[in-house]
């Protein structure tokens, strides 16, 4: 079924007369918060357990539903791992389940997530307990392989119902333009928000673009803000209810929020990086025109953005070596290990050890206990090599998906929208008649005359460092952002070792921080520790004398760290490498006013992290701003940084 077509209608109006509890389980968290606002509003009661809660407000929802005061739960399916959680679920007095995203239980899914079976081994023992418990399944992006599959694996003994709707948007005009870089697509976004009216979501791939997006337009003016999961949980909230009220232009987004949100006025879609998979496209651009209205979905098309599908396909799918290296921590292990700890051991990619202990939980090679409160895991005597046949299955669908929508997108010769209905299994329909390839009005150009004054607002535009809560940090910037891969940043990053200034980066830095102290003005400078950056000191004196700042010096390392950062495979270990590993040793007195942390770069954020426990261990109260050099981001399961 379309998105947009009434498909949270199949479980609302069930739920309301049903006498027990509702149970939806669902990734979108984004769709939580938006539903439970809704029906609140209805006079049903509904809730969420999710991560982005705290455990006390997570236990306080499992009481209510206890109490039989929830008439409709939501739940990740990530909560379905943890022993205690699953038993509390279990014992609740559940009349309707109901699985959300339904293709992510699938292999042959576009979205397959390893949580999603731990929803079948849930189903079953429920449905043991109470066999009267109804089962529905949702999607709006499953071909027949799919529903086949999902059917398959859910009503095992059972003859489900099947109900397929027609997946055609007409009302939603489809188009793609050709594009290379940054500056350019910049250009074509700003162009296309000036002439579409009304609301909608821009999408980028990374975390990184969505705030890159978002500030390029706020300094065009416009009321454009970005949202992702790495925000806090009241950010998120304030944004994603804003955006509700029309408060915004566009927001800037990742899947965090796009997949979920529930706004009928979306007028417009614009994917700033090209989406991973046909089935992600249409679900992302169907968010757009669920009023029946006039709607447009644009994909800014740069091939050179299949690397970064390249990288997330990659970092998705576990190796045999990669079972082997987590099976010998967990035997080898004098305890047992839990999930960050395995991360440390490993030093694998995050994503993987997840898919990997929930395919050895689900295969019998270990099992998990709770001892205290903590999930742990416990090697079991199985020998056999484990079976990762769906994992070759999936690294074939996401390639050929992969393939599919660069088709969609350099093509120029097939309907737009039939393409994607016949993708989905919607073999019949007539061509769309507003396409740009219906419409004949493919653009293959884009505006040059812009582009120098956008490159150089991205040569001078700072890489913003988000405040930190627990170490009481307050927000900073680095000087050269590492994802745009400037002549700047490549120069310092290869010539660390050395202690002449360049002066053309000291004057950025000076031209930032002299903008900077306009509003907060620095009372002292402290910088990092550091083994290998020999512009350190001279850096850090300069900026004094420059500023008239006095320089701090009040951090060594009080044990050398093993490693460097950059040798380490993922930020578990780039946590415990530096971790009370840093010293404070203070004057006997520190002026009053803002202290600048200064490095080189910013990666994990770990370095920082530590430098500030150990000022605020020292009982330092000012305000610790961070400034870096560069900003860049580590690679996860391999050492190095992202390039």
């Amino acid at each position: 079924m379309p998105t947009g077509y009434g498909k949270s209608l199949l479980y609302q109006l069930p739920a309301c007369l049903l006498p027990g509890t509702t149970l939806v389980i669902s990734p979108l968290l984004a769709l939580m918060r938006d539903q439970i606002y809704n029906l609140g509003k209805k006079g049903i009661l509904a809730s969420a357990i999710n991560s982005d809660q705290t455990s006390e407000h997570n236990e306080e929802i499992f009481q209510k539903a206890k109490e039989g005061n929830c008439k409709i739960l939501f739940i990740a399916p990530e909560q379905l791992d943890h022993i205690d959680r699953f038993q509390i679920l279990l014992n609740l007095n559940i009349d309707l389940i109901v699985i959300d995203e339904a293709h992510c239980i699938s292999t042959w899914g576009h979205d397959f997530r390893p949580s999603y079976r731990q929803i079948l081994t849930f189903t079953k023992a429920l449905l043991t307990k109470n066999p009267n418990t109804k089962v529905l399944a949702l999607t709006a992006t499953a071909n027949e392989r799919v529903e086949i599959d999902i059917c398959k694996q859910i009503f095992i003994d059972q003859e489900p119902e099947v109900f397929r709707h027609s997946m055609n948007r007409p009302n939603i005009s489809l188009s793609v333009i050709q594009v290379q870089g940054v500056a350019a697509k910049l250009s074509l976004c700003e162009e296309l928000l000036a002439k579409w009216e009304g609301c909608g979501l821009i999408y980028c791939a990374t975390r990184e673009n969505t705030e890159l997006v978002a500030e390029y337009f706020q300094h065009k003016g416009l009321n454009v803000t970005s949202y992702h999961a790495g925000y806090e949980t009241s950010t998120k909230c304030e944004l994603q209810e804003a955006f509700i009220h029309d408060k915004y232009k566009a927001l800037v987004a990742t899947n965090a929020l796009g997949m979920g949100i529930d706004k009928s006025n979306l007028r417009f879609i614009i994917h700033f990086d090209f989406p991973g998979s046909i089935t992600a496209y249409y679900q992302e651009v169907g968010r757009c025109g669920r009023d029946g209205k006039p709607a447009h979905g644009a994909i800014l098309f740069d091939p050179i953005d299949q690397n970064i599908h390249d990288y997330f396909i990659h970092s998705s799918l576990p190796s045999p070596h990669d079972f082997e290296n987590i099976q010998t921590a967990i035997r080898g292990a004098k305890d047992p290990l839990g999930l960050r700890a395995i991360k440390t051991a490993t030093g694998l990619h995050p994503t993987r050890v997840t898919l990997v202990i929930a395919e050895l939980l689900e295969q019998g090679y270990i099992s998990k206990e709770s001892i205290k409160g903590k999930q742990v895991y416990q090697p079991l005597s199985k020998e056999t090599p484990p079976d990762l046949s769906r994992y070759k299955i999936q690294k074939e669908v996401k390639l050929q998906e992969l393939k599919q929508i660069k088709y969609y997108a350099e093509q120029t010769d097939k309907c737009r929208m039939l393409i994607l209905r016949h993708y989905l299994g919607d073999e019949d329909g007539d061509e769309c008649q507003s396409c740009d390839i219906c419409l004949k009005q493919i653009r293959e150009d884009h505006p040059q005359k812009t582009l120098s004054a956008i490159s150089e607002w991205l040569d001078f535009r700072v890489a913003t460092i988000a405040p930190m809560a627990r170490e009481k940090l307050s927000a900073g910037f680095s000087v050269l952002d590492g994802n745009l891969r400037s002549q700047l940043f490549i120069h310092f990053m290869q010539n660390r070792s050395q202690d002449k200034i360049d002066e053309t980066l000291f004057e950025l830095l000076s031209a930032h921080l002299s903008k900077y102290m306009q509003s907060t003005p620095i009372a002292g400078i402290i910088p990092l520790p550091s083994r290998t950056w020999k512009g350190r000191d001279p850096f850090s004196k300069k900026i004094g004398d420059q500023f008239n700042i006095p320089l701090f010096d009040l951090l060594s390392w009080e044990q050398i760290p093993e490693k460097r950062q950059g040798e380490l495979l993922n930020n578990d270990q780039r946590h415990d490498n530096v971790h009370k590993k840093i010293t404070a040793t203070l004057p006997s007195s520190l002026p009053k006013g803002a202290l600048l942390l200064f490095d080189d770069y910013i990666g994990s954020g770990n370095t920082l992290k530590e430098a500030a426990r150990a000022l605020r261990s020292a009982k330092v109260p000012n305000d610790l701003i961070p400034i870096t050099i560069a900003s860049l981001k580590w690679r996860l399961g391999k050492p190095g940084f992202v390039q």
